[in-house]
């Protein structure tokens, strides 16, 4: 029996917004570790979490589901 196979296509990090950048100090992103994308299995799907915003909370924290990429079935390297 054959595995499905599955595609992933780049998408934007909610938590830096592509940029590679995040926060005043500008120190590399932790959920996209500075690339401004992150590859997300297709169709690609926001996090139902932080509703693909990558930060939950009063205080704008990083998204512990998605850990503030935004989307949900990332490759991780």
């Amino acid at each position: 029996m054959a595995l499905p196979s599955i595609n992933y296509a780049p998408e934007t990090c909610a938590l830096c917004e592509g940029k590679g950048r995040f926060g005043d100090a500008g120190l590399k992103c932790p959920a996209c570790n500075g690339l401004g994308s992150l590859l997300v299995a297709q169709p690609s799907r926001p996090c139902g979490w932080c509703e693909g915003k990558g930060r939950v909370g009063e205080f704008g924290d990083r998204c512990p589901t998605c850990g503030g990429a935004g989307w949900v079935h990332l490759m991780r390297g």
